[in-house]
């Protein structure tokens, strides 16, 4: 296994849906780990010269679906923290807020509207959620399989380079500048005794990895499930599906940078210390199932 640190600002921020939600969906406080992984997807498309969307053969989930459902095989889980270490970034600093946008809403209607003579009642406003993070400053981790990242066809290189192809974190407004990319294989994970607290991590993680922790409000964000990136899912993502996680303490409604103190993990959970080829030290908090023993 080996991590891959990506360093990056918002142009202006973000927006990410709750996936439960319809026409005027609200936010997620942070980029989930689904779109942490889509993003790079993204970026691995490029690289390649692949298509964003490819059919799949694979058993029930058989279909349409997007580039992210495969890289998920090999990329089992990702993690985001604002920063303000981060070069270029003016600030790292972020405020959740609801937009009216003209909206197409022909989605939601019924057939008799979907005639050209019905054309002024295809479009409506409605509230969109959005997070503004101008010039703010961010480091996302990933966790990657070595042997999913060769099946997929990817070298360590090529890896950079999609990492490098990342131009949007969210919806395809929310651009981003990638800073820096460095992958290594110097991973230490230390579990039960062995990682014993306190310790301090600036990515979020699932509240279920941690029994006691300082200086950390929690979020809910959906699990890591193939059927996010499936366009007709046999049963869609529902709302009991999203998660409990640990982020920084907010500064009441501004979220900025911080650490989460954890004094002691969960049987579920793994600190994973990691030191990159520039010197630099990372340290998050993982799912024992994701981390290769």
């Amino acid at each position: 296994m080996l991590a891959l640190l990506v360093e990056g600002v918002f142009h202006w921020g973000f927006s990410v849906r709750i996936v439960t939600e319809s026409a005027g969906a609200q936010y997620y406080p942070y980029p989930p780990p689904s779109t942490l992984i889509g993003a790079l997807a993204y970026g691995v498309s490029s690289v390649l010269e692949l298509p964003e969307c490819r059919l799949s053969n694979r058993g029930k989930r058989a279909g349409l679906v997007s580039s992210a459902a495969f890289l998920y095989s090999s990329v089992p889980w990702a993690t985001f923290a604002l920063s303000d270490g981060v070069s270029a970034a003016k600030r790292a600093a972020a405020v959740g807020y609801s937009d009216f946008i003209r909206a197409f809403r022909l989605l939601y209607q019924r057939g008799a509207r979907h005639t050209w003579e019905q054309r002024d009642m295809w479009y409506g406003v409605n509230a969109h959620g959005k997070v503004y993070a101008c010039g703010a400053g961010f480091k996302a981790i990933y966790l990657i399989d070595e042997e999913g990242l060769s099946d997929l066809g990817l070298t360590e290189r090529e890896l950079l380079a999609a990492a490098h192809s990342i131009v949007r974190i969210g919806a395809r407004e929310s651009l981003v500048s990638v800073i820096s990319a460095e992958a290594t294989k110097d991973l230490e994970v230390l579990a039960g005794a062995n990682a014993k607290g306190p310790f301090e991590t600036e990515f979020y993680f699932p509240s279920r990895l941690a029994e006691e922790v300082e200086n950390a409000e929690t979020i809910h964000l959906p699990k890591l499930d193939a059927r996010l990136w499936e366009f007709r899912p046999e049963s869609p993502v529902a709302l009991h599906e999203h998660e409990e996680f640990y982020a920084p303490s907010s500064y009441g409604f501004v979220l900025k940078p911080g650490k989460i103190v954890v004094r002691e993990l969960a049987e579920e959970g793994v600190l994973v210390n990691m030191k990159f080829g520039s010197g630099r030290i990372e340290k998050i908090v993982a799912p024992i199932e994701v981390v290769k023993q």
